[in-house]
Order: structure tokens, then sequence, then C-alpha cells
């Protein structure tokens, strides 16, 4: 079995279906991969759908599963892969069509630890066509330290990258208990440990941005929920990047991972501020930050956010007084509204 996906999925029945044929649509045998979806106890018609195809399609398997959480779903998922390749896809996504044999040859030939590849935004279910050749003859490899020093933006989700589950058994990597962001810690740890990192400029994944996304919804309580969890990524994060300046790797690498930290920070801090979250809430978040050197954010003005008016942002934000005097505002206004 040269290629595993693995699928956990909840309620996804106007999208399921895209996915699938997504991965049906491709340019390798079915014997060369497998397609494991877990249902976590939808209650729509999900596991219906996939119940169909798995009894026409050979290399498709249905486990369903109590609700328990996409990640935890992700870790039971990877005990059952087979393939040499894994890789992790969201059930309202998809790729795009005949990718998978140059994808696979690739990483087998060049005996790649990881492959990735660009994902595009869309919300189109059609959008099936690669728009560029896969092109191994400007394709190069890396160690993970270095291709995390030369993409400094590298994304951390799952899904523009195939690993080699070798590497994932070897050092025991699995998802935390972070239902909506542990894919960060994941994704940084294997690419910390890979030896051969390779990428292409070409993208092959459609991130699929439907209007009842959980990631999207407005409800008080799943709002609360991905700050809380964004704050449990940032210090996992923040533990992550303490252990690497003990071990001395380059300073290149440090700043890079430091600097995204950064970002998710501040972009949390902005949304907290905004939030109905208490005063004490927040502080308590801010001195958790402070013991794992997460604040004051001192990585965050490079690249894209390297202008007056982020550098602004940021002296506001790092600034306890005015910062918490926000938060007092905003709950002033908020009860006046």
């Amino acid at each position: 079995m040269r290629l595993s996906i693995l699928i956990p999925m909840y309620n996804a029945q106007d999208f399921i279906g895209n996915c699938i044929e997504s991965l049906l649509n491709q340019n390798i045998p079915k014997k060369d991969y497998e397609i494991i979806i877990m249902d976590d106890g939808s209650t729509d018609n999900s596991a219906e759908i996939v119940a169909n195809y798995a009894k026409s399609q050979s290399n498709i398997t249905l486990i369903k599963d109590s609700n328990s959480g996409a990640y935890n779903k992700r870790n039971k998922l990877l005990k059952l892969a087979k393939g040499k390749y894994i890789y992790n896809l969201d059930a309202d996504d998809y790729i795009v069509h005949n990718c998978l044999k140059e994808l696979l040859e690739t990483a087998e030939q060049k005996d790649l630890d990881i492959i990735g590849f660009k994902t595009k935004e869309t919300k189109s279910l059609t959008d099936y066509e690669i728009e560029q050749p896969i092109d191994d003859s400007k394709f190069h490899f890396q160690t993970g330290v270095e291709f995390l020093e030369n993409y400094p933006l590298t994304r951390h989700e799952l899904w523009w990258y195939f690993v080699k589950r070798e590497l994932l058994s070897t050092h025991e990597f699995t998802f935390n208990r972070n239902q909506f962001n542990a894919d960060v810690t994941f994704t940084l740890n294997a690419l910390l440990a890979a030896g051969k990192v390779g990428f292409f400029d070409v993208t092959i994944h459609r991130y699929v941005q439907s209007e009842d996304s959980i990631m999207r919804s407005k409800d008080h309580e799943v709002t609360k929920r991905r700050l809380e969890f964004m704050h449990m990524m940032i210090i996992d994060n923040s533990q992550l990047i303490n252990k690497l300046k003990v071990k001395s790797p380059s300073e290149i690498l440090i700043t890079n991972l430091s600097h995204r930290r950064d970002v998710f920070t501040f972009f949390n801090l902005i949304k907290m501020i905004r939030s109905s979250l208490s005063s004490d809430y927040i502080k308590k978040t801010v001195e958790e930050l402070k013991m794992e050197k997460a604040y004051p954010m001192r990585h965050f003005n490079r690249h894209r956010y390297n202008t007056l008016q982020y550098r602004i942002l940021r002296k506001i934000l790092n600034t306890e007084s005015i910062l918490y005097l926000l938060v007092s505002m905003n709950r002033l206004f908020s009860k006046s509204a």
C-alpha cells in the first residue's frame, strides 16, 4: 500500500461525496491507496453516503465511532493506516484530479519524509483541474529544519503535505488534546524530525470556504472554545520553541517559528478584546503567555506585518495597561449598546 488517505467526518453530507469523487478520479490503481473515513457520530446522511461508496469501491472503508472530536479521530485513523505515506484530509475539502501518480513517484524515488504542495481557497466544488504541470525538474528537497528556515510562512495545516508513516511511528507523533489547532504542533514536530522534505509549487488541495464551517461560526460558545484552543496551541508552540532554544539550533529557525507564534498571539488577543471574555480571563491568558516567553510579542513585525499600522498595534497590545483598558472599554460599550 503506497498511500493512506485519512478523513474524520462529522455532518458533511454536502461535501463528502465531492471529496471522495476527487480521490477516486486519480491516475494510480485503487490497490495502491486506501481511503479510510471515520464518522464522528454524524446526525445527517454523511455515513450513508460513504457506505454507498464503500460498497462499490474496494479501497474505501467507513468506520463509525462515537462523537469524540476530529483529532481523537485522527489518532485512531493513524493506527489504522497501512500506506507508506499518509495524507490527512478534511471531509469538506478535495484535491485536483490525476495528481497522485506524480506526487507519490517523486516521494518514493527521492525517499522523502514529507512532500508538500500548495492549497487554494475556493467556494467551488468543481475546481478539479490542475493549473500547471507537476514538473519535478523544478523540484528540490532539503531537511525539515532547512525547510522551516527557508519558508518562514510555512502553513501548519495537515492537508498541504503527505508524510511518511515510518517517520510518525518512529517518533510516536500523535495529535494532542487541542480540538481546533492540534495540527500546528503536529506539523512542526514532523518537519523538525524530517530528513528530506520536498515541495511542489503547484496548487493541489482545494480548501472549501463553506459558510457553515465551525471555524466561521459566530456562536458565542463556539467562539470562546476557538479562542481557548488557539491560546492552548500558542502555549504548546511556545514550549516547543523554548525547548529548541536549549538545543541551540539556528537563529533563523527560532526567529521564524517565533514570528509565526507571535502572529497567532497577536490576532488571538485582538479577538479576545472583541469577545465577551472577562477581563480576569484575558489577564490570566496574558500571564500564561508571559511565563512561556510568548508575551510581549518581539518577532511579530516581519514580512507582511512589518508596516507602520502593525507596528503601532503591536506596541498597543504589548502595553498591558492599554490592553486591559481596551478590554474594559469594549465591555462598557457592549453593555450600553
